[in-house]
């Protein structure tokens, strides 16, 4: 009597879509002249046109460049760890926006010098975050240059993935970097301020929307710090740049938010599809 066998086969594409190569392509192309969310919205799109297309990519055509996707998935964590680290920064921003704005609405119970109080400490913050972006800065030039070549289309395509990925969140690092009152430069104020110098010249965006914000705010906390007399109209105008400034960071969490989850989906499907040759 023949034995009979049930065997379970996997179906894959023998070989790449050009639909899902020519969207990524259309993504990237869209990239470098938008603002900043809609650069992280775009972006978080991106990858997730990206994760599609690892799943819809021929086993067969990753077997002779194993080791460039190897080296993606090492390059998928760094972007995983900036793009989180940059999220926990908005979220220490958020917290001590609204801190300080909750401080102005409660002004007559403590009077001027309560607010002088709090306007340095959260000054002092600015100070502790824009040390935490010159680390990034340092950590983001390691990724700048994927050391693997090839003529591959979607290897050269996923290798400009990598480069806006590092472009977009050095636009977001930017833009939340611009200077704060110091009332004495340490060793490492200098240090951060030469690191934060050099990427802003060499980078080729150009900053715009909400770099002008913070840098307003930062604007606004020095002249706040530096006058003699609170005046009610200085008040006025330094709460709308609070406001304006805390609807922006909130945006930018969220958007932070979606293109972590949407890198992860990518690194993930191309786990899966690497996982066949374990």
């Amino acid at each position: 009597m023949a034995s009979t066998y049930h065997v379970r086969s996997c179906s894959l594409p023998a070989r790449l879509h050009s639909n899902g190569l020519n969207h990524v392509q259309q993504l990237l192309s869209k990239l470098p002249t938008d603002n900043t969310n809609n650069s992280l919205s775009l972006l978080s799109q991106l990858y997730e046109s990206v994760s599609h297309l690892f799943d819809d990519s021929p086993v067969s055509l990753l077997l002779p460049h194993h080791s460039f996707f190897t080296h993606l998935l090492d390059l998928s964590l760094v972007h995983l760890d900036l793009c989180s680290k940059l999220r926990d920064i908005t979220c220490r921003i958020k917290d001590c926006l609204r801190e300080l704005r909750s401080a102005f609405r409660r002004r007559g119970h403590g009077g001027d010098f309560t607010i002088r109080c709090h306007v340095k400490a959260f000054v002092r913050s600015r100070r502790l975050i824009h040390k935490d972006l010159a680390k990034l800065f340092l950590l983001i030039k390691q990724t700048d240059h994927p050391s693997i070549v090839s003529t591959h289309p979607l290897i050269t395509l996923l290798r400009k993935v990598c480069s806006q990925t590092c472009l977009s969140i050095r636009t977001v690092m930017l833009s939340l970097s611009s200077s704060v009152p110091k009332p004495k430069p340490s060793r490492w104020d200098l240090v951060s301020k030469l690191v934060i110098k050099n990427v802003i010249t060499t980078s080729a965006q150009v900053q715009t929307g909400h770099g002008n914000e913070f840098q307003m705010m930062d604007e606004e906390l020095q002249k706040f710090c530096s006058a003699k007399e609170i005046k009610k109209e200085g008040i006025k105008s330094l709460i709308t740049n609070l406001d304006n400034v805390d609807v922006t960071v909130e945006e930018l969490e969220e958007s932070l938010e979606s293109l972590y989850r949407r890198m992860i989906q990518a690194r993930v499907s191309l786990l899966n599809i690497l996982s066949l040759h374990i």
